[in-house]
């Protein structure tokens, strides 16, 4: 039970006070976030999926159009053997039209056959994403 002491104006002042903050938060909450933000969130979102293996998660981030012509388990398959990730994190994004961003990659590998066995090693590469529907996927060629 609320116990209200002092004044019945001191608690309308707090009742509005917290009334007011909800409002802000809420207000907050929508606010649009940068094309470029979202992005960086979804690919690196994806690359955990990725480095857990959890294949259906990150097929669940590939544009519509690819998800149309690729069944799950035909995605799952295309991921051999041939390195063990490590980590990966997303370095930069840049957008050069609103509806399409590129996500600059840096992933961290052992290779696990050829003469650099088990070494440590990494690499930067870039994905396509774009922007259908509100969200941002990422797009791969077939």
């Amino acid at each position: 039970m609320l116990n209200v002491a002092g004044p019945p104006q001191v608690f309308g002042r707090w009742l509005m006070l917290w009334l007011l903050s909800a409002v802000l938060v809420g207000c907050a909450a929508l606010a649009p976030v940068p094309p470029e933000e979202a992005v960086k969130r979804r690919a690196q979102e994806r690359w955990a999926a990725l480095i857990a293996g959890d294949w259906d998660k990150a097929y669940d981030y590939m544009a519509p159009s690819f998800r149309a012509l690729v069944e799950r388990k035909r995605f799952a398959n295309q991921f051999g053997g041939g390195a063990a990730w490590e980590s990966a994190e997303v370095v930069g994004v840049s957008c050069p039209e609103p509806d399409r961003c590129i996500a600059t990659i840096k992933i961290a590998f052992r290779p696990v056959l050829g003469v650099r066995r088990g070494e440590p090693m990494s690499t930067h590469f870039e994905e396509t994403w774009l922007r259908e529907e509100g969200q941002w996927w990422l797009y791969q060629k077939l």
